[in-house]
């Protein structure tokens, strides 16, 4: 069985760059993930306005979408491995700060927001630069398995993360006797979590200063910053895909929005089951990508993105009818499950088609379509549970906008296919 694992799900790590990189993104995705769900509720519980959530995700990923060209052109003419551990420091330097706005009592909401822009900011540069970097660390054959390890190593955090997240408040909760007067014990739940990611950007740190240069004769990429897009709009099936990918996200994405709200008025659970529910919908994500990485090949990326997109939908019909914390659990472990077959799949084909001197500005898309979809989707779902006061309709409008996007995937699928992607 161990051979099998090997050889099959995790056949990248016989490569020593990819080994470290792979390693040490585990230690600083759980850390970014408890941040995460802890920020998320410590806003929650300080505003009670459900549409908190949103703004926070808006501050985070907004900034790629404007700056998502210039930080791909940096990926396509630097030093991808020096850009991400410039990015990785950044993000480091920000979460002690946020960590100490926190722990001494000024944690503003417009202060954590700001905070949240500048990690935004930041990631603009670091995501179009890690994605263009994960095929300079394994040979093309391996290129999906990595893609799929990569996903695995992101959703172990999304479902570790806020597990730790959720722990931290119940300790902090039964510690209320010994807090000093006036500490409540989400704020210092919150501080703990956000001390602990400052410290998981070490371990990232310390395994990219161990991956020499990659070797590359690729010259630094003329052209401009768009040129990423002329590629999409002469290949229509990427960019049909990339397209398709945008509508994915605004309708299924928002269930994180939506989260905080349906814990509380649906199931009337505290912030324990809130977490548990992250944690469900990353362990269907883990499911996911482990099914990428073992069982996805060229023959197959077609039929994966039509089934995510599928249960993607079925998942978030199942949750407008849950009213019990183990069915909700299961609604987002599909949900999960949906999404990153078909992320994980879509961005691994356009990964195998683009072009080497193209991939920085390409994944730039990429990744501005998904910061794109994030903020219009939290948004409108924020906005639709706080005017109509009930998550249910919320939950079966996103259900019935995943459904319409299978049918288009399939349409584009019969009537292009996949044959002419190297």
């Amino acid at each position: 069985m161990l051979a099998a694992l090997r050889n099959t799900t995790f056949r990248s790590l016989r490569h020593p760059a990819y080994r470290r990189y792979f390693l040490g993104q585990i230690v600083s995705f759980v850390g970014t993930w408890m941040q995460s769900a802890a920020l998320m509720w410590l806003m929650y519980d300080r505003t009670g306005d459900p549409r908190w959530p949103s703004w926070l995700l808006l501050a985070q990923i907004g900034p790629t979408i404007l700056l998502g060209p210039w930080g791909g052109a940096l990926a396509d003419r630097h030093p991808k491995l020096q850009l991400v551990l410039t990015t990785q420091t950044c993000f480091l330097c920000n979460a002690i700060t946020l960590t100490a706005v926190v722990a001494f009592g000024f944690a503003y909401p417009w202060l954590v927001l700001a905070l949240v822009a500048v990690n935004g900011v930041v990631q603009a540069v670091d995501l179009p630069a890690r994605l263009a970097f994960v095929p300079d660390l394994v040979p093309k054959e391996d290129l999906i398995n990595a893609v799929g390890l990569n996903s695995l190593v992101f959703n172990s955090a999304r479902m570790i993360g806020p597990a730790l997240a959720g722990m931290l408040f119940l300790l902090a909760n039964a510690a209320k006797p010994l807090l000093p007067d006036g500490a409540h014990p989400v704020t210092v739940g919150a501080t703990a979590c956000f001390a602990l990611n400052a410290i998981s950007f070490l371990a990232v740190l310390r395994a990219l200063r161990g991956i020499p240069e990659p070797h590359t004769t690729a010259k630094p990429a003329p052209g401009s910053s768009w040129d990423g897009l002329r590629y999409l709009r002469e290949h229509p099936t990427m960019g049909g895909i990339v397209a398709l990918t945008f509508v994915v996200c605004v309708f299924g994405w928002p269930v994180v929005t939506v989260l905080p709200a349906y814990t509380k008025m649906r199931l009337g659970l505290r912030e324990d089951a809130y977490s548990f529910l992250l944690s469900s919908l990353g362990a269907g994500a883990l499911t996911a990508a482990l099914a990428t990485a073992t069982f996805g090949n060229t023959a197959r990326r077609g039929a994966f993105m039509l089934v995510g997109v599928a249960v993607c939908a079925c998942g978030l019909t199942g949750l407008g009818f849950a009213d019990r914390l183990w069915l909700a659990s299961l609604c987002c472990a599909a949900v999960g499950f949906g999404l990153i077959l078909y992320l994980s799949t879509g961005q691994s084909t356009l990964q195998l088609a683009v072009p080497d001197d193209k991939r920085g500005r390409v994944m730039a898309l990429w990744a501005m379509t998904l910061s794109a979809s994030g903020p219009l989707g939290h948004l409108i779902a924020g906005q639709a549970v706080a005017t109509l006061g009930d998550v249910g309709p919320v939950l079966f409008g996103m259900a019935a906008g995943a459904g319409a996007v299978s049918l288009a995937l399939a349409a584009l699928l019969i009537g292009r296919g996949l044959k002419r992607i190297p």
